[in-house]
């Protein structure tokens, strides 16, 4: 009996990753008022078309530390966070109809965040162009009975419960002016952003056992069996492709030796886009390594099975007895 014993070579690794961040915001404008910290909030007019215009808010004295939203809200009185604001929240920073400002913003924030104009002494300030109308398509009405909606500063959400940003311009609307349509069957939405960071695997190679018994031959026959089954994973996400070669030493025994050539085989591959390598015919083959399956770039990610039947020539001159050799897979 001859016998081929198996072993694995090493194997070959590779990661990546992916983070998004998150973010939020709300805010609003009016004539002045002066903050609990002696900021001042200024709007170029209170008095508003309710189809909807744009008017200069501008602010001074603000702490350049502090970031803040600036918004059109409905107010809840003094101390209290006005809620919802006109338009929702804007996650782009392309709206004029609310402004993030922050001079040292999130990381996620920056390009987003407008930052304070810095007029010294910690107290930063700024002059928007504000858009406000009385209605908007989530069912934000400042014209109904007992809503008052207010240009209003508030500390943004990295510091959700600091009221000392809260500053509050009340807003009329004109008689006569556009009629805005609220629309039917408004629809609330909230937005929220979604991370996840994905970290990349190996490049590994396992076998389903480590021995192959052949079939017994005669002197000048042919001795066949099955290679235990080759899993190769590709968890690395970098598409790079790989392959799976395997090489043959003599085989040999207390009676002499055969010729590590003498062995052929025949590979199967399953896979994402997995080839078997080419047949090679006892007689011809191993003396050097030869593919048993391999995968192109952009090509194998995943488990992929390889095998190959085995066929062993065995030499008109060989002396009876028991021969073994290893076969070597190597994974790159």
């Amino acid at each position: 009996m001859s016998t081929l014993k198996l072993r694995r070579a090493a194997v070959v690794m590779a990661g990546m990753a992916l983070a998004l961040g998150s973010l939020a915001g709300p805010a609003l404008a009016d004539v002045s008022a002066t903050g609990p910290q002696g900021q001042t909030l200024t709007a170029a007019k209170a008095e508003i078309d309710p189809a909807g215009e744009s008017i200069r808010v501008t602010g001074t004295g603000y702490d350049i530390g502090k970031g803040i939203y600036l918004a059109l809200c409905v107010s809840k009185g003094a101390g209290q966070v006005a809620t919802p604001c006109v338009g929702g929240i804007d996650m782009t920073g392309q709206s004029h109809g609310m402004y993030w400002i922050s001079s040292n913003p999130p990381p996620y924030g920056v390009g987003i965040a407008k930052p304070y104009t810095d007029e010294g002494g910690g107290k930063g300030g700024f002059d928007l162009n504000l858009d406000v109308k009385a209605v908007d398509d989530q069912g934000t009405d400042c014209r109904a009975a007992g809503v008052q909606c207010v240009v209003y500063t508030r500390a943004d959400h990295t510091r959700g419960g600091d009221r000392t940003q809260d500053v509050q311009i009340p807003v009329t609307w004109k008689t006569g002016g556009g009629n805005p349509d609220p629309g039917t069957d408004p629809v609330a939405t909230a937005d929220q952003t979604l991370s996840v960071d994905v970290t990349g695997g190996a490049l590994s190679l396992s076998v389903a056992g480590d021995a192959v018994a052949l079939s017994a031959a005669t002197v000048g026959g042919t001795a066949t069996g099955q290679m235990n089954a080759a899993k190769v994973t590709d968890q690395r996400g970098s598409s790079a492709g790989w392959s799976l070669v395997g090489q043959v030493g003599d085989f040999s025994g207390d009676a002499g030796t055969i010729p590590a050539a003498q062995l052929g085989w025949t590979p199967t591959a399953t896979g994402d886009g997995v080839t078997a390598g080419g047949v090679v015919q006892p007689g011809t083959g191993f003396g050097t390594a030869a593919a048993l399956c391999s995968a192109p770039t952009g090509k194998g990610a995943g488990a992929s099975d390889c095998g190959a039947a085995l066929k062993l020539g065995i030499p008109g001159g060989t002396k009876p007895g028991g021969y073994s050799a290893t076969l070597t897979l190597t994974l790159s």
